[in-house]
């Protein structure tokens, strides 16, 4: 009897067990088979430029092209200006600076896209700039420093010293290069 009974409980733990890993074996392959399934490809999100301008200067009127294409002027700006332009943008850029003061005044200008500069330089005392979004061609006009020297050098009581201008490119901490180039355009580590 305990023969008999003993064998019926192994058949049964055996069953089980057969069982147990059957189920398990099921269950994985469902999930397996689930898991499986073919990707269908996204189409690519198309990323719009951003556009932006910023400008360093003090006492100055800055006048610019808006979201709307349309000119605003911002009088008397103090130091640091930026702003954002949050559409998609098929019209030319346009940003124009001029100082206050009668005096020799620093002016950077720039626009950038994607937060990297596209356009601009460092002047004295006006700006204008011009960038074609679709072709990404511009045009700038900076004014150059002025030499206060009292020399004699052509006759006419002033001197004629070479333009210079400050490199201005963008550096790795997010300024721009302030080293004076003698005829403009970009220094020795940015060209």
């Amino acid at each position: 009897m305990y023969k008999t009974s003993l064998k019926n409980m192994l058949k049964q733990i055996i069953i089980k067990k057969i069982y147990g890993r059957f189920v398990t074996c099921l269950v994985l392959l469902v999930m397996l088979a689930m898991s499986c399934k073919k990707d269908v490809p996204e189409e690519p999100i198309a990323i719009l430029p951003v556009f932006s301008y910023e400008v360093n200067c003090n006492y100055c009127d800055i006048t610019y092209t808006d979201n709307n294409n349309q000119s605003i002027t911002v009088k008397s700006n103090m130091g640091r200006w930026t702003h954002l332009i949050d559409t998609k943008v098929t019209f030319d850029l346009k940003l124009s600076i001029k100082t206050l003061l009668p005096t020799e005044q620093t002016i950077q200008a720039y626009i950038l896209k994607n937060n990297d500069v596209v356009h601009g330089n460092i002047g004295y005392n006006f700006a204008t700039l011009s960038y074609n979004t679709l072709q990404n061609i511009g045009t700038a006009s900076f004014g150059n420093s002025t030499s206060s020297g009292s020399g004699s050098g052509n006759g006419n009581g002033g001197t004629s010293a070479p333009v210079s201008s400050a490199c201005g490119a963008k550096n790795k901490t997010g300024g721009y290069c302030k080293r004076m180039v003698v005829g403009g355009g970009r220094c020795w580590q940015h060209k």
